[in-house]
């Protein structure tokens, strides 16, 4: 089956999407085209200097990173199976899976292209998943490499995301004015982008659970997994989950408390239920009814 068919189109959801990633990067290049246009030069040398500094930060904070230790086939062979055989279903390459020894429990994918890609699993979700719990929590993951999530969300959030981070520290840093007003300033557009991201992240969200159910055929496996991974996330203490909250974005469910709606980077939880229950129903209605002789 081809990935196109495989993947059922959302026609409200697709637009919604499109909308939020065109809308969002060219608000970020207006707005700093109205200041370059408009600011007084000393404002745009802040800006300017907030975005160098943000990239900085951003290039030392993923060198940083200690290198990811890979899940063997030895270690997990019924780990490995599950992913070969969804790989197979979805015509995709076969990510490196990567073991998090984190006691809370979710997963997520760090990828550059469908053929390079890797799958976290925390062993918090290992130890509280059933098979076919995880094999829907994996399905969702691989809905994002076969939409390619991570590279669409990186285009879409980077330049909001560095105007924050680098205006962030500028305003603690700044000693002239205008410094300081140039950090607060590239603040307030990164801000006004993560709206946007925030936005496009949560209907991707909708989009890999449908996913999910295209390679599974089993809405309610993915429902189940999510409720507890939900449990399992209100457990964990708050001090354990700092670390993780900076990956949000890119979570089967966040870690952070996601109190305004406006920004918040997955759907409610509920929401995302009461979906799958309507996809099962519609599964449901769509299988052959069993002969009564």
């Amino acid at each position: 089956m081809k990935r196109r068919e495989l993947f059922p189109f959302d026609g409200g959801l697709a637009a919604r999407m499109v909308a939020a990633a065109v809308l969002t990067p060219l608000v970020v290049v207006a707005v700093l085209a109205a200041i370059v246009v408009f600011a007084p030069w000393r404002l745009v040398a802040g800006v300017a200097i907030a975005s160098v500094i943000g990239v900085v930060a951003a290039v030392r904070e993923r060198r940083s990173r200690p290198a990811p230790i890979e899940l063997t086939a030895e270690e997990a062979p019924a780990v490995h199976a599950i992913v070969e055989r969804l790989c197979v279903v979805a015509d995709l390459p076969k990510p490196r899976i990567v073991l998090e020894q984190e006691h809370q429990p979710n997963s997520w994918i760090v990828s550059i292209g469908r053929s390079r890609s890797q799958l976290h699993l925390t062993q918090g979700l290992l130890d509280s998943l059933e098979p076919v719990e995880l094999e829907a929590v994996i399905g969702h993951e691989l809905a994002h490499v076969a939409h390619r999530d991570a590279a669409v969300m990186t285009v879409v959030g980077g330049p909001g995301a560095v105007l924050q981070s680098g205006g962030s520290q500028l305003t603690r840093r700044g000693v002239f004015w205008f410094i300081q007003l140039g950090g607060v300033l590239a603040m307030a557009i990164g801000w006004l982008a993560s709206i946007g991201t925030r936005t496009l992240s949560r209907y991707r969200e909708f989009a890999a659970d449908a996913g999910a159910v295209a390679l599974t055929g089993n809405p309610a496996a993915l429902a189940s997994a999510l409720m507890k991974v939900s449990d399992g996330l209100v457990a964990i203490p708050r001090q354990d989950m700092r670390e993780a909250e900076a990956r949000d974005a890119f979570h089967l469910l966040p870690v952070g408390v996601q109190e305004l709606r406006l920004l918040a980077t997955h759907p409610p939880l509920r929401a995302r239920i009461e979906r799958l229950q309507r996809l099962e129903s519609g599964l449901q209605s769509a299988r052959p009814a069993a002969r009564v002789e």
